[in-house]
């Protein structure tokens, strides 16, 4: 048997026993040590901690959420992972203060609206709000009537605009949910959600904040910036969509600025670029000069986009310890 250390953002620190054949989520769900979690199988990504030291083993043969350079850096699914030494993890979330858990949820349809051609700006508003508590960053599965299997979507709001839950969906040609948004879904309708869900969220411990994030990827780097208002915490956020007419949110995102001058925003497309648009991606937006030794980033968007973002932002020395990372798979 091997112990594993479990290091919370906060500094407070748990030591679990990790059985021969168990992995490390399934040691600390063992003893009700709130690890995050989600699926189980590696396929969500929000069980993934930072290795510190120690000899583990990750489990390969099926999906695995993080990618061969990240497990270089120590990256590790805890669903995935089994000990041969005791070893120490750092997770990236407090202690406390803790959201609530999981749990399942009604809500009523009180905004529907186009982003963009392919972008369907949802707006819910929970029923029984009472006791729930997300963190910035975090996500809910959506099941809508006759849609069958729930889809993940990140939360774009903030705790202070509870009970309303503000989602960003992208379309998907021939998915269900897709389906649903564009030719059932009403204001008025309702839904069922399981929240909140994830691991992505701020360091608390940084003094400046970059976020780099690709189409509907804007979601919770939206949320977790809403949440630095008024805390004086210089940001910049990166954003990026394929084409001109793809693009959506630029008025709110103005307006944000407007509001909060610590912040500024940088927005590029591939194809299209007008105005004071860049041509590029959200990669592409990044500098050297943005990061210090107390910068942490934040990546959210296609697998290819977050790759790219950690291989650049590794090339402008930063550390990976760094960078969080949430890969966004439109939900179909």
């Amino acid at each position: 048997m091997h112990r594993a250390r479990l290091i919370f953002q906060d500094g407070a620190e748990l030591t679990v026993e990790v059985e021969p054949g168990q992995s490390v989520l399934e040691g600390a769900l063992a003893v009700d040590v709130p690890l995050r979690y989600d699926c189980c199988t590696g396929s969500c990504g929000s069980c993934v901690v930072q290795c510190l030291d120690g000899q583990t083993v990750v489990d390969l043969t099926g999906k695995v959420p993080v990618n061969a350079d990240e497990l270089v850096a120590g990256l590790r699914p805890a669903c995935l992972t089994r000990l041969n030494s005791d070893a120490s993890f750092e997770l990236p979330y407090p202690l406390k203060p803790a959201p609530s858990s999981p749990a399942k949820h009604s809500a009523q349809i009180v905004e529907l609206r186009r982003g963009a051609p392919s972008v369907a700006l949802l707006t819910l508003k929970l029923e029984r709000p009472e006791g729930f508590v997300f963190q910035s960053g975090q996500y809910i599965r959506l099941a809508a009537p006759g849609v069958g299997e729930a889809r993940a979507y990140s939360i774009a709001s903030t705790t202070t605009e509870l009970p309303l839950i503000e989602l960003m969906i992208r379309l998907v040609p021939d998915g269900k949910m897709s389906r649903w948004l564009q030719e059932t879904a009403k204001v008025g309708d309702r839904v069922r959600l399981q929240a909140p869900l994830g691991s992505f969220g701020l360091d608390d411990r940084a003094r400046r904040h970059v976020f780099v994030a690709g189409g509907t990827g804007l979601a919770p780097v939206l949320s977790m910036i809403r949440s630095l208002r008024g805390q004086n915490q210089p940001a910049l956020l990166c954003f990026g969509c394929t084409r001109r007419q793809e693009l959506f949110y630029e008025r709110e995102l103005a307006a944000l600025v407007a509001s909060m001058p610590e912040l500024e925003v940088r927005i590029a497309v591939m194809e299209g670029a007008d105005g004071d648009l860049r041509s590029g991606t959200a990669v592409s937006l990044l500098q050297k000069e943005d990061f210090d030794a107390q910068t942490v980033c934040y990546l959210c968007g296609p697998p290819p986009m977050v790759d790219a973002a950690r291989k650049a932002l590794t090339s402008h020395g930063v550390a990976a310890q760094a960078i969080r990372a949430e890969r966004f798979q439109p939900g179909g």
